[in-house]
């Protein structure tokens, strides 16, 4: 059976070699010098133009809302297992209320969190201390991480602000 496709595809080949050959080889040696020149000079502006101007239907994106001020920290939240164990100011944590571990805040300390995909803001007090896994910065309590929209991410960037008010301890350690 191979064998037959092989003779048949042969023989096509063969048939379209002795009809189309000539007419191919005529339309090539019809083709001047100053044709080919003209072609590649043409061919050269394309490029050119291809490679130096913007395509013409080029869609700007639409601006995006602006980052809120602030330092980008990345956040995580406390789990549910937490909830009532003593933190390192000694203050029970409690999962509902809006607080939040940092390493070297002042206990105390207010902030101001900001979600910047959907632009949902908490304000958190520093509490404890943590997070220990590299590279994060923040562990919220797990109302101010649902209120952010973090619960179904586990860990995202957020925009972090210390608020003014009652940040006496701030000022303090600042001085």
């Amino acid at each position: 059976m191979k064998q037959q496709k092989v003779k048949f595809f042969a023989v096509v080949f063969a048939v379209w070699s002795i009809f189309c050959g000539p007419i191919i080889a005529q339309s090539i040696s019809e083709i001047t010098v100053e044709d080919a020149m003209e072609a590649r000079t043409e061919l050269d502006a394309l490029i050119d133009s291809l490679l130096t101007k913007e395509p013409p239907d080029v869609v700007t994106a639409p601006a995006i809302e602006e980052t809120p001020p602030g330092e980008i920290w990345l956040a995580s939240y406390y789990s549910k297992r937490f909830n009532g164990k003593k933190t390192a100011s000694g203050e029970p944590y409690n999962q509902n209320e809006y607080t939040c571990a940092h390493k070297t805040l002042p206990f105390n300390t207010l902030l101001k969190i900001t979600n910047p995909k959907n632009g949902k803001t908490v304000n958190v007090r520093v509490t404890d201390r943590g997070p220990f896994i590299k590279g994060r910065d923040l562990d919220l309590s797990y109302a101010a991480a649902k209120d952010l929209g973090l619960l179904k991410h586990g860990v995202m960037k957020v925009v972090v602000s210390i608020l003014p008010e009652n940040n006496d301890n701030l000022q303090l350690a600042l001085e």
